[in-house]
């Protein structure tokens, strides 16, 4: 069973300060980091800005989601953000889990304990 891990971020104002030099540097450690994950496990789904035009979005401006084989996979993936200097340009928040179906979520919801 994959693992998905979805990111929702927001520029903080340490990002908006960067020129374009500078950000330009950060893309190219973001790339460099990218290359130690491995693309056989770690799979981009989707990424790009919020549609703050549907009923109870995120206040962040992005997302990305992203498909693993497994939980080590994302943990790797996590690390490699993480040793980007990612975190000082940008806030955010991870949701992770196994992915599953339709008839399996409602059966986990159903399954919850009564209050």
């Amino acid at each position: 069973m994959s693992y998905m891990l979805i990111e929702l971020y927001t520029a903080t104002p340490a990002w908006t300060a960067l020129d374009a030099l500078s950000r330009a540097a950060l893309f190219a450690r973001i790339g460099a980091g990218m290359q130690h994950v491995d693309p056989t496990r770690i799979t981009p789904l989707a990424m790009g800005p919020l549609d703050h035009n549907v009923p109870h979005t995120s206040a962040e401006q992005f997302y990305a989601v992203w498909q693993c084989s497994a939980r080590q996979d994302a943990d790797a993936l996590l690390a490699a953000i993480e040793a980007t200097g990612w975190h000082t340009y940008f806030t955010t928040t991870h949701v992770a889990g196994t992915a599953g179906g339709l008839q399996q979520h409602l059966a986990e919801l159903a399954g919850l304990p009564k209050a």
